[in-house]
């Protein structure tokens, strides 16, 4: 028993000191918020803005909720063009999530996929990419709403030819409800300022958050059928 104590007591010892390593490292390579991801010369010359194609897997969504996450898509002050591929992953509430299709559909930058059954969000979003042909594709949660100049500010970050991807910032729209989505809010906060800040660093952003993440088409493109056979444990991810 005293062996088993004095084992558990290492082990967690070994533990909190690579965590609290492993955080000071984070802390030692985050970059400043603002600071380019990967060095690169100034273009001396204005490109043309490119077209992004922003990309809405929905299944069993509150008409509400998408509702407010669309028209924050459509409120963009983005100049260039910009595409919106909302795609109804089999929803058993379709009915009234069409009602919501049905007032957006008047913006002629809106296009709706309708999957007739559910067949899991990468499938659903790999429908509405292989549909698109924007050179730059956002990712955008259903139940998530962005800022006005969202779009704006990551394709200004993608004007560097060496960036693959570029997220957005997460906040909890209810972090001030509970000290658990306080916890939560803080632990979006820590994942995009300092986990992620450090990994671009080095140019190998481990994973770019859900919510919002903009991706060059031609990166994109090349990892898609990775990204829709991916196994976890032997079994498709979902």
């Amino acid at each position: 028993m005293y062996l088993l104590d004095t084992t558990s007591t290492a082990a967690i010892s070994i533990y909190a000191l690579l965590l609290a390593a492993y955080r000071s490292m984070q802390v030692l390579y985050t970059r400043p918020i603002n600071g380019p991801a990967v060095s690169a010369e100034p273009i001396e010359t204005p490109a043309p803005l490119p077209a992004v194609d922003v990309i809405v897997p929905s299944f069993n969504e509150d008409p509400g909720i998408l509702s407010a996450c669309l028209a924050s898509i459509a409120d963009q002050d983005y100049p260039g063009e910009l595409r919106v591929y909302v795609v109804d992953d089999g929803s058993r509430n379709r009915e009234a999530i069409v009602r919501v299709h049905d007032f957006y559909s008047r913006d002629p930058r809106f296009t709706f996929i309708l999957l007739p059954e559910n067949v899991g969000k990468r499938k659903a979003q790999i429908a509405a990419i292989s549909q698109s042909f924007g050179e730059l594709v956002l990712n955008v949660d259903s139940d998530s709403t962005i800022a006005f100049d969202v779009v704006s500010k990551l394709v200004s970050k993608m004007r560097n030819p060496e960036v693959g991807a570029a997220m957005g910032q997460l906040t909890a729209s209810n972090r001030s409800d509970t000290w658990l989505t306080r916890l939560i809010d803080m632990e979006y906060w820590l994942a995009c300022n300092e986990e992620r800040a450090a990994q671009a660093r080095f140019g190998a952003v481990m994973c770019c958050c859900g919510p919002c993440a903009m991706y060059r088409r031609s990166a994109l493109a090349a990892l898609l059928d990775q990204y829709e056979t991916q196994l976890f444990r032997g079994k498709p991810s979902d």
